[in-house]
């Protein structure tokens, strides 16, 4: 199922009775908003689900403890999202197997790099594949990727998979199990229809964000077509200690060499808890 916003639900938000609830989301550079499949929208904080908007209403995952009314969302939002961050704080700090390091650093990125004059434009985070149209047995268990972008001089469309820590390298969720996910994808047996899917969630993305005023520097060519398009896997880095960025290089290098895509090479941008702009 396509990611985009309910006709009804989009404009509710442009100019109905949402409108003040978006306005205030905009205001918050704590708050990312992103389209989501089902005709809903979602407001992260620091990765958390802060709120689901659909065109039935709201939700809120209670797994957060004590989360505020959710009707208080609409009427004073403000409010609303002043308790749920700290609802979301407390949880962070009382599950931290549940939040990984890197969790904060994605917003921080996500947030940082939406200028005209940045070199990356991150359009989506928490991008997940629709599979529906795969067969069960064919199907990638991990086909999402932590933040879709594109690069703005060339137009080519990025995925980017963040890594804090040396320990993040490696192991499930380490460098070789994305490489593997992403050539699967995107240059595996079904690409075609992975492609097709990423194509029209892109336009659809940029569409509704457009509407709503969250994107106002951007716009895909009229021509806009992924089928033959050459798609990047780039990783972003923040080391917890400045000797890891030497240390880094071996082990994403080994990585490398024993994934499906040893043949490519795979960018690597680095970044600090003071500068999040990738270049």
């Amino acid at each position: 199922m396509a990611r985009e916003i309910n006709s009804n639900l989009l404009e509710r938000l442009k100019k109905g009775d949402l409108l003040p609830l978006l306005d205030y989301i905009k205001s918050d550079s704590d708050l990312r908003f992103e389209v989501r499949s089902g005709g809903k929208a979602v407001v992260y904080y620091r990765k958390g689900k802060a709120l689901e908007i659909a065109n039935g209403g709201f939700n809120v995952d209670e797994k957060y403890g004590n989360v505020p009314p959710k009707d208080l969302a609409g009427n004073t939002p403000k409010e609303y999202f002043q308790q749920i961050k700290k609802v979301i704080d407390d949880w962070v700090e009382n599950s931290q197997k549940k939040h990984r390091p890197e969790f904060d650093t994605q917003q921080c990125i996500a947030r940082d790099n939406q200028d005209k004059n940045d070199a990356y434009f991150i359009l989506d985070m928490e991008y997940n594949f629709a599979q529906d149209r795969i067969d069960k047995s064919d199907r990638v268990k991990r086909a999402g990727f932590d933040l879709l972008g594109i690069e703005r001089l060339t137009g080519k469309v990025v995925f980017f998979e963040v890594k804090k820590g040396l320990e993040s390298l490696t192991g499930k969720a380490g460098i070789k199990s994305h490489i593997n996910d992403f050539e699967t994808c995107l240059y595996g047996k079904n690409s075609d229809v992975f492609r097709e899917n990423l194509e029209t969630d892109i336009k659809n993305i940029v569409h509704d964000k457009t509407e709503l005023g969250i994107i106002d520097n951007y716009t895909l060519p009229a021509d806009f077509c992924l089928k033959n398009m050459d798609i990047d896997l780039v990783f972003i880095f923040e080391p917890n200690d400045p000797d890891d960025r030497d240390k880094y290089d071996k082990i994403f290098e080994k990585e490398r060499i024993n994934s499906k895509g040893a043949h490519k090479k795979y960018k690597t941008i680095f970044v600090t808890s003071t500068n999040y702009k990738l270049i």
